[in-house]
């Protein structure tokens, strides 16, 4: 490695030699350092590799032609993330051979092994070439990069498993650290943006990738090797509204995203295809809009048109509860209307998908750690007992990832691949025997033990202190998990108030877990309001309390939130009960 010198230095005052940072146990021999007058020193590029590229020389494969898409989701079982291939280190340039960035160590077959014995079919590997392995303006991937995915992916199938090779990530395209290297010129970092401005520098990456990638894994695979397209695709500069990671049907920009997305989608199925051989009828899974469950069934959205016959499968990601405390959608405990959601979201499946043979596969699907533990085995459960049903195909993949202790992020450290163990293996266990259409056998006492208790907040004040709204300005939030099982089936919100002007009125709505924003008042016409009367969406105070009916379905959609906004004019609200 060639490090050369600031210009005109004249004298070093010592040479400091630590190891990577963030790197663990990783080890590495300085074997002579010297000094030497260049006339024009170049700076080494670890990435810069003149190996050439993989290509799978394979002449004859076999794999299954007849087998459709349909039976095969059902022979991939419970699936495992392996999120070593993600990224190497940003900030770190010293070649192939470490994986710190995600905590995870570096992939052995004694992994996989440990892995398939825990009970899972599926591995899935999460890619992304343009963090730090591209190594030249045509974008092509440093071999050594395929070449360790092509190790796992051969020890995978060896232990006779499935393995999903995932394409890129759209995210990093904001990250400032990213940008910046894309603005000095380093060729390393490129990606893809799902907008028209971006669109066909971005079809020049994704072909790019997808051609070495297909060129890489043909004949010498069969259908134990699938491909999924990319990892939950967003348009990561339409932050209105944060329609980036929600994106609506009626807006216009999420409308142009998804015609961008559904060109990739079959840029990607074509560019595979191409390549040949066992490419022509491998399995390629497709990613909505942001993974969501409902852009896979938007009226926007739209399989690629493919050669092959029933080798496509749609693909989202599942966080019914939330996946990480870190985010405004998040719930500690397991509610009816979450229950509720699943419960949609299939029905949507059956009519878009199933009822016409079209298999649906979940890559990822995971709760955070913080979740009280009995609270997450009631929604896996749940969830897969809905998946499992035999009228439906439907197989899901468990996301870990390596924080193992709680760092405030996602923290679904569930496997150890430093020590070859699970964390939580209740959880883990009652996920393998969902898959298999089986209930994990739970003893009394770990449910005694995790059986989760919600003290009653009927009657007590829900405000910490008295809120004064003069002019639709200063709303407050209240969290989900306020009402989540402390409440009855069916209750009265009473809200106190001291009138501060000529025309004082109260709104009440919420967002749901699809970051739709519904008005609460249109609803109470039936019920009625005590102490005021409705107008349009706003309730006209007309009493010193107001008293809401909050029959059960409400109450359902109002444990399940991303917010309860409580907001108005010329009033104080001092209090804000629960009664019976």
């Amino acid at each position: 490695m060639v490090i050369p010198l600031k210009a005109n230095q004249k004298k070093l005052k010592g040479i400091s030699i630590g190891g990577a940072w963030n790197v663990r146990y990783e080890q590495f021999v300085i074997e002579s350092i010297t000094f030497e007058k260049i006339a024009n020193p170049q700076k080494t590029d670890v990435n810069a590799c003149d190996e050439p590229p993989v290509i799978d020389t394979a002449k004859n494969g076999i794999i299954n032609e007849k087998l459709s898409a349909w039976d095969f989701v059902k022979q991939l079982g419970a699936g495992l993330q392996y999120m070593v291939f993600i990224d190497a280190p940003e900030l770190l340039d010293f070649g192939m051979d470490v994986h710190p960035g995600n905590a995870f160590s570096k992939p052995t077959k004694e992994q996989i092994q440990f892995i398939k014995s825990k009970g899972f079919k599926t591995i899935r590997i999460q890619t992304n070439p343009g963090n730090d392995h591209l190594m030249d303006k045509d974008y092509r991937i440093n071999p050594s990069y395929i070449k360790h995915i092509k190790q796992v992916v051969d020890w995978c199938i060896e232990e006779d498993m499935y393995v999903i090779i995932c394409g890129p990530f759209a995210e990093y395209g904001i990250d400032e650290k990213y940008k910046k290297r894309v603005a000095a010129g380093d060729v390393h970092f490129a990606g893809y943006f799902v907008n028209e401005n971006d669109k066909k520098e971005s079809e020049r990456f994704l072909r790019a990738v997808w051609k070495q990638y297909a060129e890489a894994f043909n004949n010498s695979y069969d259908e134990h090797l699938i491909f999924e397209n990319l990892n939950e695709p967003v348009d990561v500069f339409h932050v209105e509204n944060v329609h980036s990671w929600f994106p609506k049907d009626d807006c216009s920009r999420c409308k142009k995203a998804y015609e961008v997305l559904n060109d990739y989608n079959q840029l990607i199925v074509d560019t595979i295809r191409s390549t040949g051989g066992n490419n022509t009828n491998r399995f390629i899974m497709i990613n909505g809009l942001g993974a969501k469950c409902w852009t896979i069934t938007s009226k926007n959205f739209k399989l690629p048109k493919d050669k092959s016959n029933n080798k496509l499968i749609p693909t989202y990601h599942e966080y019914t509860m939330g996946g990480s405390a870190a985010f405004d959608q998040y719930s500690d405990y397991y509610t009816n209307g979450i229950k509720e959601s699943i419960l949609e979201t299939f029905a949507a499946f059956d009519k878009v998908y199933f009822s016409k043979h079209i298999p649906v596969y979940v890559s990822e699907i995971g709760q955070s750690r913080r979740t009280p533990i009995l609270e997450r085995i009631k929604w896996i459960k749940d969830f897969m007992a809905e998946a499992s049903k035999p009228s439906r195909s439907c197989a899901a993949l468990l996301h870990v990832d390596g924080a193992l202790k709680d760092d405030g992020g996602f923290f679904s450290g569930y496997y150890d691949s430093w020590k070859l163990g699970w964390y939580d293996e209740e959880f883990v266990d009652t996920f393998i025997y969902g898959a298999q259409g089986k209930d994990y056998p739970l003893s009394a006492d770990f449910v005694k033990k995790n059986e989760v208790k919600v003290e009653s907040i009927v009657g007590k004040n829900l405000l910490k202190n008295p809120l004064e709204l003069k002019n639709w300005e200063g709303g407050y939030k209240l969290t989900s998990n306020v009402l989540a099982l402390a409440t009855p089936a069916k209750y009265k919100l009473v809200f106190e108030f001291e009138r501060k002007g000529s025309d004082p009125r109260f709104n009440i709505g919420y967002n749901d877990s699809r970051l739709n924003w519904h008005e609460v008042v249109p609803l109470l016409q039936k019920s009625g309001v005590k102490g005021g009367m409705i107008d349009g969406t706003t309730i006209k105070v007309k009493a010193k309390t107001i008293e809401i009916s909050v029959d059960e379905e409400l109450a359902k959609q109002l444990e399940y939130t991303i917010g309860i906004y409580l907001n108005g004019k010329d009033i104080i609200i001092k209090s804000m009960k629960v009664i019976e």
